[in-house]
């Protein structure tokens, strides 16, 4: 039995092979038509990748919302509990910094609803003067 050896190296080396990214080349057996390729093979969204896609984002913001929840009540109930063991004058302090930050909200709100009224009382006039004066010029244009 006679033993295989292995090829003598050649005298010339071969160059590395180029790397290619994207997609793989088409072969010479590969449609090429589009409208004969199934919706997989095109890349697009089969109906079962919408639903199991769906699916997830579905439970995604369902546990996001309900965390949520669970958060702001464990938070409440902690407030709570702090109330309920504080000395009146805690409390008292407490309810005098929350009356204080909520008169120097009021404050801006009311300059807001001041000048609010008072741009509608002046569209109101200007109203009134256009029709005033429309009515009062025969043949005039409205």
């Amino acid at each position: 039995m006679a033993s295989r050896q292995p090829p003598p190296p050649s005298s010339k080396t071969r160059p590395p092979r180029r790397i290619r990214r994207g997609a793989a080349p088409l072969g010479p057996n590969t449609v090429t038509n589009p409208n004969t390729l199934s919706s997989s093979s095109r890349g697009g969204f089969s109906p079962r990748k919408l639903v199991w896609t769906g699916a997830f984002a579905a439970i995604t913001i369902v546990g996001a919302i309900y965390g949520a929840g669970l958060k702001t009540q464990q938070e409440f109930k902690q407030e709570k509990q702090q109330i309920i063991e504080s000395t009146p004058e805690d409390r008292i302090r407490d309810l005098e910094t929350r009356r204080a930050m909520l008169v120097k909200q009021k404050m801006p709100l009311e300059r807001k609803l001041v000048a609010l009224r008072e741009r509608m009382k002046a569209q109101e006039l200007e109203a009134a003067a256009a029709a005033e004066g429309s009515s009062g010029v025969e043949g005039g244009k409205k």
